[in-house]
């Protein structure tokens, strides 16, 4: 899966890493067929390597931008005071692997993506006027 659309992945995949069990709670709109298809790839990037690290990720066929505030002037910054960078893929085809060869790049702290890591996913939405909780 990715998360970190309110950059706070890298927190999260900590907390993540410390809790007995992963539950993700979602409704039906944020469910894809394809990694990539729909939302963007949040990358934590060091402020000084925000140039080379958006190079590397076009290299690897990411269409790479900042993550702009909104009514704020400037780039989102983290908790950590890093910048965001949001990456474009047509798909992500071995999620497992990027994730690796993105963390790999000099000055990523961590992306979005959760590989491996769920131990449970329930998603709500609404079918014929009844709310259905379905497990994934």
């Amino acid at each position: 899966m990715i998360k970190g659309g309110g950059a706070a992945h890298t927190r999260e995949k900590i907390v993540d890493s410390l809790a007995k069990q992963f539950i993700v709670v979602v409704d039906s709109t944020k469910i894809v067929e394809n990694l990539g298809s729909t939302f963007l790839l949040p990358v934590e990037v060091i402020p000084m390597a925000i140039t080379p690290v958006m190079n590397a990720i076009q290299k690897l066929g990411g269409k790479p931008e900042l993550r702009m505030g909104v009514k704020k002037a400037g780039p989102v910054i983290t908790d950590q005071g890093n910048m965001v960078v949001d990456v474009k893929f047509d798909a992500i085809d071995n999620p497992a692997e990027l994730e690796k060869t993105i963390n790999n790049i000099p000055g990523v702290l961590e992306n979005g993506l959760f590989v491996g890591v769920t131990d449970l996913v329930l998603v709500g939405e609404v079918k014929d006027g009844q709310t259905v909780i379905r497990e994934i």
